[in-house]
């Protein structure tokens, strides 16, 4: 079977690489999907929430809307439930932005949350609270540059 590998920087961490199996019709996205999951981004390894937030744009673009998706976290999935995790990726990146803009401290924004839409995102290996620091301090580290 004819594999592709293909590098995605600044996602999950900077040396991200999704792997296509052509024939199979299957995609390996590893970390850069968790499934219905708030995900791990790596900003000490080079990872960006707005690199992900990009790839997985990207990615959707890519792959076929038949493929079976394998995550790094969660069940096999489709091309259906990347686009709900990218819609995931965006709202509550803007959630947090728009509150950052506004001068409000991290812990803030943390006590806000996200309200019940995204309540059982953050019930994985990454809650609520620490996905919002991840993206408070992804941000503020991409406005210091």
């Amino acid at each position: 079977e004819n594999i592709r590998a293909v590098h995605f920087p600044k996602g999950h961490t900077d040396g991200d690489t999704v792997i296509f199996f052509t024939a199979s019709n299957v995609v390996h996205l590893g970390d850069d999907f968790f499934v219905e999951r708030f995900p791990f981004v790596d900003l000490e390894s080079g990872g960006s929430v707005e690199g992900l937030i990009k790839n997985i744009g990207a990615l959707i673009q890519m792959i076929p809307s038949d493929a079976k998706l394998i995550p790094g976290h969660g069940k096999v999935s489709s091309i259906d439930e990347l686009r709900d995790y990218h819609q995931m990726l965006m709202e509550t990146t803007l959630v947090v932005r728009k509150q950052m803009k506004e001068g409000k401290t991290l812990d803030q924004i943390k006590a806000a949350g996200f309200g019940e839409k995204y309540k059982d995102a953050g019930s994985g290996f990454i809650n609520t609270a620490a996905w919002i620091e991840t993206i408070f301090k992804s941000y503020s580290f991409e406005m210091a540059k």
